[in-house]
């Protein structure tokens, strides 16, 4: 649903009503168990997917594509040969 932008209409509400043992499990993990060194990581993989995201939207969107490598800069002029005076 988030990858693709799709809208898909949730068939319960997320609340207390409808939280199962799993979410108290998951919810507690969260609260006591990630330290910031975890939520650095998980804030960093969702920023990279953020930027991925977005690429590819533009370019699905007409946004000439970006090169996955840069392209090495052409040799140096090489040194004038010695004068013969």
């Amino acid at each position: 649903m988030y990858a693709t932008g799709d809208f898909i209409e949730p068939t319960h509400q997320f609340n207390s009503e409808f939280w199962g043992p799993r979410t108290i499990r998951y919810m507690d993990y969260i609260t006591n168990d990630l330290s910031d060194k975890h939520w650095n990581s998980i804030f960093i993989a969702l920023s990279v997917f953020a930027i991925r995201a977005s690429s590819e939207e533009a370019v699905h969107n007409g946004a000439p594509e970006e090169p996955s490598e840069r392209i090495p800069l052409p040799p140096s002029d090489p040194p004038s040969p010695p004068r013969d005076d």
